[in-house]
């Protein structure tokens, strides 16, 4: 990628790469073993910007850091949630400014064998100056789809998708360019991914690209045939992206782009696994989608409501009624757990599915009011 300004050109190679990091030897094959080598990968490049994404452990940070810091000196982590953001950035020019944006809502607190909302999603802001230009990379990675037929987490992701694209609209009004990048688990096809280049203006450098080594004219970057962590007959799917926008008075060409890393050297794995329109019906359907999110939330509420009264309730029967021994050791054991679920059902009536719901909702009135906002803009005009 180019950027001129001032008659001058600057040249930018930048790498973004979803690192599969979940530190669980069963659930994440060979972590100890990719880490170093996407250390050593990158360090004997000539990126001027590696992003990762799923770098969950501090320790696969610090053994990233010590392998490219030769070649991209500058770093820096996106602290978020209870095990970090995953979101990490290298550069070879110091990084000035850093900011994390969270986003809300983040998945359900209950899905445990999902994890997202533990992990505190949301998008990381590093600007880097270089040669008198203001380089905004964001970096980012939005909830994960689990079931594309039967999508649970669909409003959460739309709301996420519309935060990114506000978020980057906003603060990069003074940047001469912007990149966006990470894994937004959107195919192009998806109302989220076209929402993000609408509203926030950008560009995808896989479709504007002037040239490209990469022999898959699709550019696939997930479940890919012939990567060793996916079913043989998996089809593929374009996940993962840099975007991009120029500012005022600067002109941006994507001179090349690749999809990139192969196998380990010497290993039988890899690395990881892993049209413009107008806003306003883009920002209708999402209205749309995010109204049905919010029913379906405030259906866990009742549900957890009714558990919590029930398990309270049986709680009370079992005390109040004489269990003779040695039954009564068991019945007590019985009435503890009772209890806990009881106070587990409270605590997610009244904490974590109403700040989902509060989540939902500001997002849908942020849609409201870019969408009034547009449609002023529409009758003034």
């Amino acid at each position: 990628m180019a950027g001129q300004k001032q008659q001058k050109d600057i040249g930018l190679k930048i790498l973004t790469l979803n690192c599969w990091g979940v530190p669980v030897p069963v659930v994440c094959k060979h972590r100890n073993e990719r880490m170093p080598a996407i250390g050593d990968a990158v360090a004997n490049s000539d990126l001027d910007v590696a992003v990762f994404q799923e770098i969950w452990h501090k320790g696969d940070f610090d053994i990233l850091k010590q392998r490219i810091s030769k070649t991209l000196p500058y770093s820096h982590y996106f602290y978020s949630g209870s095990i970090g953001s995953g979101l990490c950035v290298f550069s070879k020019w110091p990084i000035g400014q850093t900011l994390y944006h969270r986003f809300d809502p983040n998945g359900y607190a209950h899905k445990v064998q999902h994890g997202d909302w533990f992990g505190g999603k949301g998008v990381g802001l590093a600007v880097i100056t270089v040669g008198g230009v203001t380089l905004n990379v964001y970096i980012t990675h939005i909830h994960a789809e689990y079931n594309r037929e039967n999508d649970e987490y669909l409003a959460h992701r739309i709301a996420q998708a519309f935060s990114l694209s506000q978020f980057v609209k906003l603060t990069s009004l003074g940047a001469d360019l912007s990149l966006v990048c990470g894994d937004l688990n959107l195919e192009p096809v998806d109302l989220g991914y076209r929402l993000i280049l609408t509203n926030a203006g950008l560009g995808d450098c896989w479709l504007d690209k002037m040239t490209s080594d990469t022999s898959d004219k699709a550019g696939l970057t997930c479940d890919c045939p012939g990567n060793s962590y996916c079913p043989s007959k998996s089809a593929g799917k374009r996940i993962d992206y840099i975007l991009y926008k120029a500012g005022n008075g600067v002109e941006a060409t994507v001179s090349k782009c690749d999809v990139t890393m192969g196998r380990v050297p010497g290993k039988a794995f890899m690395p990881t696994p892993d049209p413009k329109t107008e806003v306003t019906p883009l920002l209708e359907e999402s209205l749309g989608l995010l109204d049905e999110g919010l029913t379906v939330t405030r259906s866990g509420t009742r549900f957890f409501t009714i558990f919590a009264v029930l398990c309270l309730l049986l709680a009370y029967i079992i005390t109040v009624v004489h269990i003779p021994y040695p039954l009564d050791f068991f019945v007590g054991v019985f009435r503890v757990a009772l209890i806990l679920a009881t106070g587990y059902g409270v605590v997610q009536t009244l904490v974590m599915i109403r700040s989902e719901v509060h989540g939902l909702e500001a997002a849908r009135e942020d849609v409201k009011n870019l969408l009034q906002h547009l449609n002023l803009q529409i009758d003034i005009f």
